[in-house]
């Protein structure tokens, strides 16, 4: 990589010197070399960090159970941009009043804790009437297969967990289950 840095320095400096020259042909074949060593850069930094992640962390995990979720989905792709999660949570908030099973969910949730994750709504299926599902459908949630994973190793720490999680579910959300301090991984077949 080092080398490429140099060339990168030679052709900023051919670059420079074009410009002052007034050889504007010349200036844009040092742009086009700049930008050649730029995507290879860029290339090799993207493939060493993608090797360096999938070697970092491997946890061992298996599928114990598979239920169905209603889910609401996130429709903006940067949610964490502006107020975007917190309108989010007023609207999930109402539908779940609407659908008469806010206390169900909150039920769900404060004895499943969660600890990270990119779902923002959802509440199992088996836990509400027919009509509360009618009602969330109505509101744009959808029925959804959630595995839920059971970590095997105990001695893993959190962040690890987190990580692992990040790399290889797309849509996830980590929890501890309140009754017997244990993780669970619920990975979102969206």
């Amino acid at each position: 990589m080092e080398q490429e840095v140099y060339a990168l320095k030679r052709a900023l400096i051919e670059f420079e010197k074009n410009i002052h020259c007034s050889d504007r042909s010349r200036a844009i074949e040092s742009v086009d070399e700049m930008i050649f060593i730029l995507k290879r850069l860029k290339k090799n930094l993207l493939d060493s960090s993608i090797k360096e992640k999938t070697n970092f962390i491997k946890i061992d995990c298996k599928i114990i159970n598979r239920i169905d979720f209603m889910y609401k989905p996130v429709k903006k792709k940067n949610y964490y941009e502006g107020d975007y999660l917190l309108e989010f949570s007023k609207e999930r908030t109402n539908e779940l009043k609407e659908a008469g099973i806010l206390d169900i969910h909150n039920k769900f949730w404060t004895e499943h804790k969660t600890i990270k994750g990119n779902v923002f709504g959802s509440v199992p299926k088996e836990l509400i009437s027919k009509k509360a599902e009618k009602s969330l459908i109505r509101n744009g949630w959808i029925e959804v297969s959630v595995n839920i994973l059971d970590i095997k190793s105990r001695n893993v720490d959190v962040k690890e967990i987190i990580e692992f999680c990040d790399l290889n579910f797309k849509h996830y959300i980590l929890i501890k289950e309140e009754a017997t301090s244990t993780f669970l991984i619920l990975e979102y077949e969206i």
